[in-house]
């Protein structure tokens, strides 16, 4: 089978040392006593290394009993582009750290760090991995409660860090993810993971991405620079909590969700998107409430999404629509802001049947370069809303629609302010 090449595109290196990217991990020193160790050797007693391990053929070091401590001392495990850099196949509560004040680097192999099935309660920590073909940090199908944390990943040729495979019940939390050419973090078919506190930067695909997995909890990622989406939930991937994330400068949408049913999104700050803040397709019984999606080509977009509740939202100054609701039905949007949008604040297209359309109630469309409110096609329903200055219409609502009342409108271009509804000014 052909290798795919580790070589890194162009462009992708950056005129700063690894030291001084990583900075200083380290955690507090252990009291085994410092071992030469060789390529490939299987480990079962704690060791702590005291020199690099170089031009390794194969794997790098093997874990070969539960519960011993791996400690690289500011040591370098290096390949030659075959193997592991450190391997476990089950063992479990192990220890893979770095207890010196410099870096300890995991590097060309095809994993830095991989936990096999069966492997639960082992600690990945304070490590650098970079430079590796597949991911830096992998878990195939670990068990529960193995803790990825603090450590310093990039320019892997794929992605950074992987939870594949039903890996369920483990953590990743703290890491910098940096420059790698796939995903930035990788959950594949794995469910009850908790991803909290992570930066990932400059990743060659998504930042953040989940496919077919489902129970997650996204806590405060910061996701920048992305070549595709910062955060994506794809293929099934239902009943996750993404909540505080922050996104920006990422070249496809700051978070999309596809496919999927009963997400709960809540207080992410998604601005500079190349494409709206949160796009919802085909994205059912999901709630969206108290995100920030302003500065963005679109604030909030349902695309054949239903059942949604869309509440307390800040959809300002995008250069599109602040929410669209297009072939959609059933939702319920309400609370949010929609102002200074350079096209509508709120805008609602597609057919719906008698009982089936979506509620838009108590939103604010202030000052936006075109209806505040625009409601194409019949049956949805309209009640306290305000609509003030913006350069057309008011409210605009088709013939059809449920007026509920309570619709204010006011220094509109349009000097009927409203069609379809009646507001008081």
């Amino acid at each position: 089978m052909m290798r795919l090449s580790r070589t890194l595109s162009s462009g992708w290196l950056v005129a700063v040392g690894t030291t001084a990217l990583f900075g200083t991990l380290a955690s507090a020193p252990t009291a085994h006593a410092a071992q030469q160790l060789s390529c490939g050797q299987t480990l079962t007693t704690s060791v702590v290394l005291d020199a690099d391990l170089l031009n390794c053929p194969g794997d790098g070091l093997v874990v070969g009993s539960a519960a011993i401590t791996i400690d690289l001392n500011g040591h370098t495990v290096d390949g030659t582009g075959l193997g592991v850099g450190i391997r476990n196949n089950g063992f479990d509560d192990t220890t893979l750290t770095n207890s010196a004040g410099t870096p300890a680097r995991v590097q060309e192999f095809d994993h830095g760090v991989l936990l096999n099935p069966g492997t639960s309660g082992s600690v990945v920590e304070h490590l650098t991995l970079q430079y590796n073909e597949l991911a830096g940090v992998e878990l195939n199908n670990a068990d529960t409660n193995n803790r990825v944390r603090a450590n310093a990943v990039a320019w892997q040729s794929q992605r950074g860090i992987a939870l594949t495979g039903g890996s369920s019940g483990n953590s990743v939390t703290d890491n910098t993810v940096t420059s790698n050419q796939g995903e930035g973090v990788l959950i594949e078919n794995s469910t009850g993971n908790r991803l909290e506190g992570n930066e990932i930067t400059d990743s060659g695909d998504g930042g953040l991405i989940l496919t077919g997995s489902g129970d997650n909890t996204l806590l405060t990622n910061t996701v920048t620079g992305s070549s595709d989406g910062a955060i994506v939930l794809q293929l099934a991937s239902n009943d996750n909590l993404v909540q505080g994330n922050t996104s920006t400068q990422n070249s496809d949408a700051g978070l999309s969700v596809s496919d999927s049913t009963g997400n709960r999104i809540l207080s992410n700050t998604l601005h500079h998107s190349g494409d709206s803040g949160i796009a919802l397709r085909s994205a059912h019984h999901s709630t969206l409430t108290g995100n920030d999606v302003s500065a963005n080509p679109g604030g909030i977009e349902l695309i054949y999404s239903d059942h949604n509740l869309i509440r307390a939202n800040i959809a300002n100054d995008t250069t599109g629509d602040g929410i669209t609701l297009e072939q959609s039905l059933d939702n319920t949007v309400e609370l949010n802001q929609a102002n200074s949008n350079d096209s509508r604040g709120i805008y609602v297209v597609g057919d719906a049947s008698p009982g089936t359309g979506n509620r838009l109630l108590n939103n604010t469309a202030n000052t936006n370069s075109s209806d505040g409110i625009h409601v194409s096609k019949s049956a949805h329903t309209l009640q306290s809303n305000t609509a003030r200055d913006n350069r057309a219409w008011g409210i605009y609502a088709d013939q059809g629609n449920t007026d509920a009342g309570g619709n204010r409108a006011s220094g509109n271009a349009e000097a009927a302010q409203c069609s379809g509804v009646v507001c008081a000014p």
